[in-house]
């Protein structure tokens, strides 16, 4: 089954706090964020600099991606599952670190639109 995802860009404040910021996402904030109602799985990346994948298509300017599944498909659902994480936040089950950008932080809901294709389907 395709799930839904939660996909957040995300920096450190900068490169003096980025092992820091590092640590406490990986360690802390993933595990925190796994916890709210609703999230299946949790996974970071770091964004790959300088690699073109495609002439014209341009590499986001963030460092880090983090992508959550979620169980949720319905707007209503995706709003529970939001309105679960902000409570996370504000009570401080969720820990937010001063080491993130939260002012370039971008985070959006997806939900599938197709089935997983995968190369021997």
């Amino acid at each position: 089954m395709v799930r839904s995802i939660f996909l957040v860009l995300s920096d450190a404040t900068g490169p003096d706090t980025d092992a820091e910021f590092n640590r406490w996402y990986s360690k802390k904030h993933v595990q925190d964020v796994s916890k709210v109602p609703g999230v299946i799985s949790a996974t970071r990346y770091r964004i790959e600099k300088g690699v073109t994948v495609l002439p014209g298509v341009n590499a986001d300017s963030h460092g880090y991606v983090a992508i959550y599944e979620i169980e949720a498909k319905t707007n209503e659902e995706l709003e529970v599952f939001a309105a679960s994480l902000r409570k996370g936040i504000e009570s401080g089950a969720v820990d937010i670190s001063p080491t993130l950008n939260f002012a370039s932080v971008t985070g959006s809901l997806c939900v599938p639109i197709t089935p997983r294709v995968t190369a021997d389907s």
